[in-house]
């Protein structure tokens, strides 16, 4: 599934049809660099120990084992993003925002356009460089930038990691705005 979001196309509905429904993936970045990092640390430890073992070969060996560990954590980082992120879809229908989340257990929140007032953008510094940020449908009674009480619990339909947060914030609005 592609990181990009998508408008469908204009005349695709007509007025009273149904509007298409936009499926939204987060952005592979913040699920995967860290892997990516350890994985290219490894790399680089192993070219040293290739350079290393030819003058000392307990040394270069071991360098090498501890670069080929690395690159293998690093694999399995990777592996492990690429699982959490495609646990995680976002809808935006023709009447409300779908945020799913289906790994083990399964969890869907669906808030009515009716009751969004507003959208909440947010992104950190590398989501700015990366493209990425979340977003929070805020409802009118404010629900939406509640929190959980207990470390990690997360009550709300934030739609986290969005690739392009202000193209789809722009979307929600612009459906809100077409809702009866």
């Amino acid at each position: 599934m592609s990181d990009q979001v998508y408008e469908p196309s204009k005349g695709q509905s007509a007025p009273g049809q149904a509007q298409s429904v936009i499926r939204i993936k987060p952005s592979l970045v913040p699920f995967a660099w860290k892997g990516l990092v350890v994985f290219l640390l490894g790399l680089v430890i192993l070219g040293v120990g290739f350079v290393f073992a030819l003058p000392v070969p307990i040394g270069g060996s071991v360098l090498m084992l501890a670069g080929l560990g690395l690159m293998g954590l690093g694999l399995l980082g990777l592996l492990i993003g690429g699982i959490r992120r495609n646990a995680f879809t976002y809808l935006i229908t023709g009447t409300d925002v779908v945020v799913q989340k289906q790994l083990l257990s399964r969890s869907v929140r669906r808030i009515p356009f009716s009751s969004i007032s507003d959208v909440q953008v947010s992104q950190s510094v590398i989501g700015r460089l990366a493209g990425y940020g979340d977003i929070v449908p805020v409802t009118k009674s404010g629900y939406g930038l509640v929190r959980g009480v207990e470390p990690g619990e997360n009550l709300v339909a934030e739609m986290t990691d969005v690739p392009n947060p202000d193209k789809v914030a722009e979307i929600i609005m612009s459906r809100i705005r077409r809702s009866p």
